[in-house]
C-alpha cells in the first residue's frame, strides 16, 4: 500500500467515525511516511499531538517545516530528547524524562489536548514498537488499551503506528482487538 493510499484510508476512517486505527508501515520509509501522514492531517485542518518514541521531536518538526506543513495546531510529546540530552526548549513540546513513565505520557497528552484549537483532533503515536524496548509486553498492552480507550471517550482520533518488521504476533493481536481499523497489514 502506498503512503498516499494509507493517507486516504486514514481520512476515510476519520470521516467514517472511527476513533482508533493501527497503522503498520515498513521500516524502510517509516520516518518519511509518518511525516507525510501528519502533513496530510494538518493540511485537512486537524489539530494534533505527535507522540514520538523513535526520534527527537526537533528533527520531526524540522522535517514537517521543510515539507511545508502548517504546525500552528500541532504539539509534541517527546520521549527521546531528555533521555539522550537533546534540545528541550520548544514551547510546543512536552518532554518526558523516560519512555518507561507511561502514566506521564497519558498526563501530557491530556495537558496538550486542551491547547488544541481544532474541533477535529488526532493523536499519532510513533511508534508502539519504540515503547516495547522499555516496557514489558503485558504493561505495554495495558498502556495502549488505556490510551486507546481514553482517546476514544474524548473522540480524539488516535493512530498507533507500528514498524511492520518489528511487530510480533502478540502485539499485533492486541492492536487488532483494540482498533476500529487496521491499515497496512
Amino acid at each position: 500500500m502506498s503512503i498516499k493510499d494509507t493517507a486516504q484510508s486514514i481520512i476515510k476512517s476519520i470521516n467514517g467515525g472511527d476513533t482508533l486505527t493501527s497503522i503498520s508501515l515498513s521500516a524502510e520509509n517509516f520516518h518519511e511516511d509518518t511525516v507525510k501522514l501528519v502533513s496530510v492531517l494538518v493540511g485537512k485542518k486537524l489539530g494534533g499531538i505527535y507522540v514520538t518514541t523513535s526520534r527527537p521531536s526537533s528533527h520531526i518538526r524540522a522535517e514537517l517545516e521543510e515539507a511545508g506543513a502548517d504546525l500552528s495546531d500541532l504539539y509534541f510529546v517527546d520521549l527521546v530528547s531528555m533521555t539522550v540530552g537533546g534540545n528541550t526548549s520548544d514551547a510546543r513540546t512536552l518532554f518526558i524524562e523516560s519512555p518507561t513513565m507511561l502514566e506521564s505520557i497519558l498526563l501530557n497528552i491530556t495537558l496538550l489536548e486542551r491547547r488544541l484549537k481544532s474541533k477535529r483532533r488526532f493523536v499519532m503515536f510513533d511508534s508502539v514498537n519504540g515503547l516495547s524496548i522499555y516496557s514489558e509486553p503485558k504493561v505495554l498492552r495495558e498502556f495502549i488499551n488505556v490510551l486507546g480507550n481514553s482517546m476514544r471517550i474524548k473522540e480524539i482520533y488516535s493512530m498507533l503506528m507500528t514498524v511492520k518488521e518489528q511487530t510480533d504476533e502478540e502485539l499485533s493481536s492486541a492492536l487488532n482487538l483494540l482498533s476500529d481499523k487496521m491499515i497496512g497489514e
